[in-house]
């Protein structure tokens, strides 16, 4: 009877460590998919933010900040603000396109042929001159 309950317990310890990999493969991509998602809520939050400033008629070096501000959980040193046309270009109704890109890690391995690292995230908005 004691031979077998050994024999029992060394098969649910090669079990485990067969499985304990892929789910923990598994825990570590469902992190990563929750990190691009606050990645992209960031990013296009940041985007609107900035949106809203060009709308108003402010310089570019104060959109650019007020989108740094709004990213605030995102390394705002990666994050690259580009706002189109240039600010003489811009009167009363025009149109201004916020673009706001920042790069994500991924850090779970194995994972890269389906979301490669660094994903690029890319939030834009578009908002009249007022």
């Amino acid at each position: 009877m004691k031979k077998q309950a050994c024999r029992q317990s060394g098969q649910a310890l090669v079990e485990l460590a067969l499985v304990l990999p892929i789910l923990l493969l598994i825990l570590m991509a469902i992190v990563d998919f929750g990190r691009v998602f606050h990645g992209h809520l960031a990013v296009t939050a940041a985007a609107r933010q900035a949106g809203r400033e060009a709308s108003l008629g402010r310089s570019d070096a104060e959109i650019i900040d007020k989108a740094r501000r709004a990213a605030t959980p995102l390394t705002s040193a990666n994050l690259t603000v580009q706002v189109t046309p240039a600010f003489s270009l811009r009167l009363a109704g025009t149109a201004i396109q916020v673009t706001v890109t920042y790069p994500m890690d991924i850090l779970t391995p194995l994972i890269e042929p389906f979301l490669p690292s660094p994903h690029l995230i890319v939030g834009r908005a578009v908002v009249r001159r007022e």
